[in-house]
């Protein structure tokens, strides 16, 4: 890796970066290796073709640039290539091929509170940490205040952190780590740490540090971090570049992918579940009219939808709950309709049947939404709860008066109003 000077417009350039690893078993020590050793000269060790051994490449061809000032996320599910392009970015481990050039200082907030020591107190390990992640003693005495008044545990400035419950270990080292003044700024999955509060003190710190200009790039699987943090984003798939541009297209491309994962097999058939299997919803349809037929259709906006949920139960269940939610393409709960709230009484489920949910006049924005269903009775307990299983794309054209073709959207739902002058 290479740190150079501010020479150039660009901050980060991952030039066409290869990483290769090695599938089977690496002993950390001697004293694993030997055992290893031997049980293999025995024929006791796992077969080569069980490890399957070989190369493979964890990441292949990467290669962008990210600009000075610019917040940049890297997505993609488990096994992408994240944490590989993580560990290079920080420096951590080298790449087989390709470079990486950073035109600035850098920092990376990847394990808060590595490096502690649970005998010392808070206040002996702020000064651990900041000197490990590369503080010197006078930044790490002007900040003190700060850093403390971040983590919230004063009260418990001087009490040994093996004391400490894990919120507390989190949130200390996330204080430590995010007063860092680097240029650009590395984050790993690190906004989940904590209690609510925290987490909304800490997406509103990387928020400033963003506006301050720093160029920051995030690693993590929190969409709408992602979405309210970065610019422009990169979606990896099995090692390589799936996707890039605007953060919000990726994301689009993003959660399409997961739905065409799970669209290849029938609901029956699916094991992306949860719930104890009482009652398991078999097939959904989704349409502009009553008995519906197909698992993806069009609407108007104002226009009504009707979604038939098909279902099978193992025993007789009284008292059934079902629920609908209607989610956007980052995945977030637009609309959740459920017989309990809507007081309407079930018949017993007892074998197979169906269920038609009907909304007269559909006013979420437009655009593509996904259908989730749940199935659970008066008590909480949830027999079947799946996601993805329809969807609805919800158009423009509408007689209700609104600008629905102009601009981005900002909104998650539109109803019908009117104006006057008085």
């Amino acid at each position: 890796m290479q740190v150079v000077g501010f020479m150039s417009d660009i901050a980060v350039e991952v030039d066409h970066v290869w990483k290769r690893f090695h599938r089977g078993e690496y002993f950390d020590c001697l004293r694993d290796a030997v055992p290893a050793f031997f049980k293999s000269l025995c024929g006791l060790g796992p077969k080569d073709s069980e490890l399957g051994r070989g190369d493979f490449w964890a990441l292949k061809d990467i290669h962008f640039q990210v600009k000075r000032g610019e917040s940049f996320g890297i997505i993609g599910h488990n096994g992408a290539g994240k944490s590989t392009m993580l560990k290079i970015l920080s420096k951590i481990i080298k790449p087989n091929r390709g470079s990486v050039t950073m035109n600035g200082t850098f920092g990376a907030l990847i394990e808060v509170g590595a490096g502690f020591h649970g005998d010392l107190t808070g206040r002996e390990n702020i000064y651990l940490n900041a000197t490990i992640l590369g503080m010197k003693k006078a930044e790490i005495d002007k900040k003190f205040d700060s850093i403390v008044d971040f983590s919230g545990i004063e009260d418990f400035l001087d009490t040994p952190v093996k004391r400490y419950s894990s919120g507390m270990h989190a949130r200390l080292g996330f204080a430590v780590a995010i007063h860092l003044d680097p240029e650009i700024l590395i984050v790993d999955e690190v906004l989940s740490v904590g209690d609510t509060q925290f987490q909304k003190k800490c997406l509103e710190r990387m928020e400033q540090i963003v506006r301050e200009g720093r160029t920051v790039l995030f690693v993590s699987h929190n969409m709408n971090a992602v979405q309210k943090l970065c610019q422009r984003s990169i979606l990896l798939q099995k090692g390589e570049i799936f996707g890039e541009g605007t953060t919000k297209d990726v994301l689009q491309k993003y959660f399409g992918t997961i739905y065409t994962d799970v669209e290849k097999k029938t609901i029956a058939l699916r094991t992306d579940r949860s719930g104890n299997g009482d009652a398991r919803v078999v097939d959904v349809q989704v349409g502009n009219s009553p008995n519906p037929t197909l698992s993806e259709c069009s609407c108007d906006f104002g226009q009504e939808v009707y979604v038939r949920v098909h279902y099978r139960s193992v025993k007789k269940i009284d008292d059934p709950v079902v629920s609908v939610e209607f989610l956007n393409y980052q995945g977030e709960v637009l609309f959740q309709a459920t017989t309990y709230i809507h007081g309407e009484s079930m018949a017993p489920f007892d074998g197979k049947g169906e269920i038609e949910f009907h909304i007269p006049q559909m006013y979420l924005t437009p655009g593509k939404v996904d259908i989730s269903v749940s199935l659970g009775n008066g008590t909480g307990q949830i027999f079947d709860s799946i996601r993805n299983v329809a969807i609805l794309h919800i158009n423009t054209n509408n007689n209700l008066g609104f600008r629905l073709d102009s601009g981005r959207w900002y909104y998650r739902t539109l109803f019908p109003y009117d104006w006057r002058k008085i």
